[in-house]
């Protein structure tokens, strides 16, 4: 009987992600696309919520579906939103590996911190940091050495996409969540369009150390973070390839001073892991401020324990070159981030 609900639930997901639309759309003179769910219960003549899901750094649109967030679209069907998952810029590095030119993928988010070096508080990186491979759109661009995200427009595009669902449908609140470096991505847009965005959850994606922005106005945020972390750690600020990031605390009390919050609530869970949250209430326009520290997990998605995951392709984007997807299914974490979202 087991075996049968297991079977039962990877064709339901398999059939989930096959209803994915793919739109192509040019922004910037370059080619771009991204996936979206519709849910099944979506009725024409009633507003819908719309979340757009980013993926991190060598990731995908699909990759963020299927394995970073383990069905994504799952969720789109428990609460009745149009999901969306915009793809960010990728090249093919090439370089020698034994005797044979090896080509790899690169994909990534310009969140206006990723792909600069200097900053008022020094460089962004150590002087014996690992150097990433350079976009060909920085060239030219004074990124500098420590700049390993494009240097395109993808907060334009990311409006681009949003302009262009709200041509096509009802659309009642708009959120984004972001893994990574597509949290990042996220908390900057959360600064720059709070007038478009309800709110944002950023995980695992702390700015770079002295290029954290303020929001011009008032939005939710969440942001989620895993005490393990050394890629993007919470609180260390040096990652364990050189790279310097924002901590935790000081994004928190940057966006709680921001909106006036004059009241702290702090629930602490202890299952399935233990987690600290802080929610920051009493703010200005019934802003809520959010941060959850998962104790016992590092740089991954809450729910999974893979800080690879989404680092592959669907066949909705058989053109990019990874490995193709595997199923993952993700019990709690979704749940978990969503349900504070939606507040």
């Amino acid at each position: 009987m087991k075996s049968l609900y297991f079977y039962a639930v990877i064709f339901f997901i398999n059939f989930l992600s096959a209803d994915m639309e793919r739109v192509d759309i040019f922004h910037d003179n370059e080619a771009r696309h991204y996936l979206k769910y519709i849910p099944s219960e979506y009725d024409k003549n009633i507003p819908i919520n719309l979340v757009i899901g980013l993926h991190g750094y060598t990731g995908s649109a699909s990759g963020f579906e299927k394995e970073t967030t383990g069905g994504f679209n799952l969720s789109a069907e428990k609460y009745n939103f149009i999901s969306v998952y915009p793809q960010g810029s990728y090249f093919y590095e090439e370089s020698f590996f034994q005797g044979n030119v090896v080509s790899s993928y690169v994909s990534s988010w310009n969140d206006l911190t990723g792909s600069k070096t200097k900053t008022p508080e020094g460089e962004t990186c150590a002087v014996d940091a690992v150097q990433y491979p350079k976009y060909p759109n920085c060239i030219g661009s004074g990124a500098g050495r420590c700049a390993w995200t494009s240097c395109g427009d993808d907060i334009g595009f990311i409006k681009h996409v949003i302009d262009d669902l709200k041509e096509k449908y009802l659309i009642n609140k708009l959120y984004v969540v972001g893994m990574s470096n597509g949290g990042k991505m996220a908390h900057a847009l959360a600064c720059i369009y709070p007038d478009l965005i309800d709110g944002v959850i950023n995980v695992v994606g702390s700015p770079q150390l002295g290029l954290g922005c303020k929001p011009k106005g008032p939005i939710n945020y969440i942001i989620y973070s895993g005490l393990k972390d050394n890629i993007v750690p919470p609180f260390d600020v040096v990652s364990f390839d050189g790279y310097y990031y924002t901590p935790m605390t000081t994004i928190v009390n940057k966006w709680k001073d921001e909106f006036g919050c004059k009241s702290k609530k702090i629930i602490k869970h202890n299952t399935p892991d233990n987690i600290e949250e802080n929610i920051y209430l009493d703010c200005y326009k019934d802003v809520k401020i959010i941060s959850l520290l998962n104790l016992n997990e590092g740089h991954s998605w809450p729910g999974s324990e893979d800080s690879n995951a989404g680092y592959c392709r669907s066949n909705d984007q058989k053109e990019i070159s990874i490995d193709d997807c595997v199923i993952k299914t993700n019990i709690w974490g979704n749940d978990f981030l969503l349900e504070r979202l939606f507040l």
